[in-house]
């Protein structure tokens, strides 16, 4: 009787242990919700970085104005020699030509204008020799043209031009108005001062002209 009141005891125990076994619920781990929908990978170590030289301070000059190789040649060409490209001292200058001379004419060819009248008249004045126009005495003491070698053609004389007007009862003494070179290309740089005639050269020439 006590073998069975022992067994019940025992055996109810038993159920009410696995009962409150079952009804006591298992402690859940508590759940990382971004964990449980995106996995959690392990973290990738950065990359090193790499330290680059600090690049020096620029000049601003250096920065606008760039030495290029052409410049480099220029100035190479730019600086002077020295050594055999110069002259050795005590060498003797390269010996220039003579200008040739120039040819003289024994006729100047004068052109006279009168300033009242606006009348022009064109005679030949020998070489030492004198020639009376109105109140005009023209003295050629020298007619020449340019040499071969000179660049431009051109007629020059010396002239001396005297003021001689008659008078009634006899000749005035002269009075130089005039004396030096005329040139036919440029009149007007050499030109007789006179308030009623003018008078410049046109050419020089061998013999005088003749009549016709």
């Amino acid at each position: 009787m006590k073998r069975a009141r022992w067994f019940a005891a025992s055996v109810l125990a038993v159920l009410a242990v696995a009962g409150l076994a079952a009804a006591t619920p298992a402690p859940v781990p508590a759940a990382d919700p971004i964990g449980d929908v995106i996995p959690q990978q392990p973290s990738a170590q950065p990359p090193a970085q790499t330290q680059t030289p600090s690049a020096q301070p620029s000049s601003p000059i250096t920065d606008l104005v760039t030495e290029t190789p052409a410049m480099q040649a220029s100035a190479t060409s730019a600086t002077p020699a020295t050594g055999t490209d110069e002259m050795p001292t005590g060498t003797p200058l390269p010996e220039l030509a003579d200008p040739l001379s120039r040819p003289r004419q024994g006729i100047a060819i004068v052109q006279a204008l009168d300033k009242v009248t606006a009348e022009t008249i064109r005679f030949a004045v020998p070489v030492g020799q004198q020639r009376r126009w109105r109140g005009l005495v023209f003295r050629a003491r020298a007619c020449e043209t340019t040499a071969a070698d000179e660049p431009m053609r051109d007629s020059m004389a010396y002239l001396e031009i005297y003021s001689q007007p008659r008078a009634r009862d006899g000749a005035v003494d002269p009075r130089r108005i005039f004396q030096g070179w005329m040139f036919a290309s440029s009149p007007g740089l050499s030109a007789m001062q006179h308030p009623l005639y003018d008078a410049w050269v046109i050419a020089c020439q061998a013999e005088a002209p003749s009549e016709a």
